[in-house]
């Protein structure tokens, strides 16, 4: 069985507060995006996992997605579990929780498990924070630590561009240098409010991304493309927490960018949102 895992940007990013077991609380805005992993499913003796850049750390999140499921209903098959990778790496756009998502939802489906998408939040949640919203796959404005989904409708789609350098950044790293730094909260019900009314100028003057300070202040090369993306036309904010930063405008100014970056970074990429 093949199924699509498609990649998330979050259009807003707050931390409310840390709770005492180490996580954060999350104020967020996410989206899907048309940039998708490919995953191949099928019944084996024994779960493998294998990817086409050959990068699958041993306890990856697709594998804990695996164990959780087995754990709950013994009685399920193992898998053998082929993806098919286009979605860069230690980039905020989600591409080993995507996967995670799209293995549950396979599963639900090969072994007739009936799971509710609550069911699947609740499974996807103990194995990663961003795998809850990946079930979800649609705008939403998320909470807790990723687990709280309220999606919401907007206007329709729109047109983004994706560039990611070569460095990543440490999600752990972001948030332990966010907690050095002083940032002031988000208004995230502005900018939610802006893409219900599909006033996407509007969202483009409140948006923003709390740990894109942090990101930066670890890996400068960030800002350097930051300013090129803003000299083009562009308005830019990173997703998650980074290393890909979003540039926003009309298609002639998209394209133009893309043209201008396409071969100075690895991932440069026009995607729709939503």
């Amino acid at each position: 069985m093949k199924v699509y895992a498609p990649a998330k940007v979050n259009l807003a990013l707050d931390v409310i507060r840390q709770y005492d077991n180490g996580y954060h609380e999350l104020d967020m805005i996410m989206a899907p995006v048309s940039l998708y992993n490919i995953v191949d499913i099928v019944p084996a003796s024994q779960t493998t996992i294998s990817c086409t850049n050959g990068m699958i750390p041993d306890d990856n999140v697709t594998q804990k997605m695996v164990r959780v499921l087995k754990e709950k209903y013994p009685h399920i098959s193992d898998y053998a579990i082929s993806i098919e990778e286009h979605i860069p790496m230690k980039a905020g756009l989600a591409g080993a929780s995507a996967n995670a998502a799209a293995v549950l939802k396979a599963i639900n489906d090969m072994e007739s498990l009936q799971l509710s998408i609550d069911d699947m939040i609740q499974l996807g949640k103990q194995v990663g924070a961003d795998v809850p919203f990946c079930v979800v796959n649609r705008f939403a404005r998320v909470g807790g630590i990723g687990e709280k989904i309220v999606p919401f409708s907007t206007g329709g789609t729109f047109r983004i561009l994706l560039v990611k350098p070569k460095e990543g950044v440490s999600t752990p790293d972001a948030f332990k240098k966010w907690h050095e730094m002083e940032i002031s909260h988000l208004d995230v019900d502005q900018m939610q409010a802006d893409l219900e009314n599909s006033d996407l100028e509007a969202y483009c003057s409140h948006m923003g991304n709390v740990l894109e300070c942090a990101a930066i202040s670890m890996v400068p090369s960030l800002k350097h493309l930051r300013n090129e993306m803003k000299s083009l036309g562009l308005r830019v904010m990173m997703t998650g927490s980074g290393s890909t930063m979003m540039g926003f405008g009309n298609m002639r100014v998209l394209k133009n960018a893309r043209n201008k970056l396409h071969g100075k970074y690895p991932f440069v990429k026009i995607v729709n949102v939503g």
